[in-house]
């Protein structure tokens, strides 16, 4: 009986083809994740709000108070004429503006209110005296005017870009303007121009260190010289030790008569060899 044929071997079946996976961003290699486009920033400071009249009242006091401090403190300690005397017109002046400013208040029934800008002039008033307490001469007096510069244009912004458009009081505004403002600039001109007089700040500590350089080399300068004059006066004493050893050759062989040879000056050791020669024939 014959055996049955073997079964037939199936072919091998292939897997579907499938595509390639896209190769990972940059982004997602570092792993880092690519931001939104839509994430919004962080959100702006908020606006200031408006100063009422009481705080302008608060805040012009505050700005008077500075300038007088810290120009009584220069009529005391400044040491330049010019700068006494442009502290003796702010505190005239600044004084004037706060008697004026009381009167128009005291009429107006305003009652000033602190408010977180009055603080901070109050603050900086405290940090600025304490600072031109730790100086003198040159450098108080530069260091102050430099301050009048920066604290009159400080309030000459605050009163053009805040005071003036939240003031209410048809009577305040007037006196900002009429009054007040005029007189701040023009202490901030003659601050300017005392400040270009005085040449900028920091001079005086340049010209102490030329000064302390100078001396130095001064110092040193003696010191050179001195120990060079030794060694010349040494040479000197040399040089003459050597011509008087020679002269006592030649005068050696002078009583020789005609046998004494003049012996070469440069050569001090020679002439007294040369006299002892012209002994000799002189005994005969």
């Amino acid at each position: 009986m014959n055996a049955p044929p073997p079964a037939p071997t199936p072919a091998p079946t292939t897997p579907p083809e499938t595509a390639p996976a896209p190769p990972p961003s940059a982004d997602a290699q570092a792993g880092t994740t690519q931001p939104d486009a839509t994430t919004s920033t962080a959100p702006s400071a908020p606006a200031e709000a408006p100063l009422t009249d009481e705080q302008i009242v608060a805040v012009l006091d505050a700005a008077n108070k500075k300038e007088i401090d810290e120009a009584q403190l220069a009529q005391t300690k400044a040491k330049n004429k010019d700068v006494k005397a442009y502290a003796r017109v702010i505190v005239q002046h600044h004084n004037d503006a706060k008697a004026k400013q009381a009167k128009l208040v005291k009429k107006l029934g305003i009652t000033a209110a602190e408010s977180d800008k009055s603080k901070q002039l109050a603050t900086e008033t405290q940090q600025a005296v304490e600072q031109l307490k730790a100086l003198q001469g040159a450098d108080f007096d530069q260091q102050f005017v430099q301050l009048m510069v920066k604290d009159h244009q400080t309030t000459l912004d605050l009163i053009d870009r805040r005071i003036l458009q939240d003031a209410k009081n048809a009577d305040l505004k007037a006196m900002l303007e009429k009054d007040l403002r005029p007189t701040i600039e023009k202490h901030l001109k003659d601050a300017e121009a005392l400040a270009q007089k005085l040449g900028p700040a920091g001079t005086t500590g340049a010209a102490g260190a030329g000064a302390q350089g100078a001396a130095s080399g001064a110092s040193t300068a003696p010191g050179a010289g001195a120990q060079g004059g030794t060694t010349g006066a040494q040479r000197a004493a040399g040089a003459q030790s050597g011509n008087q050893a020679g002269q006592t050759g030649v005068t050696a062989g002078s009583p020789g008569g005609q046998g004494g040879v003049q012996p070469p000056a440069a050569t001090p050791a020679a002439g007294a060899g040369a006299g002892t020669k012209g002994a000799s024939p002189g005994t005969k």
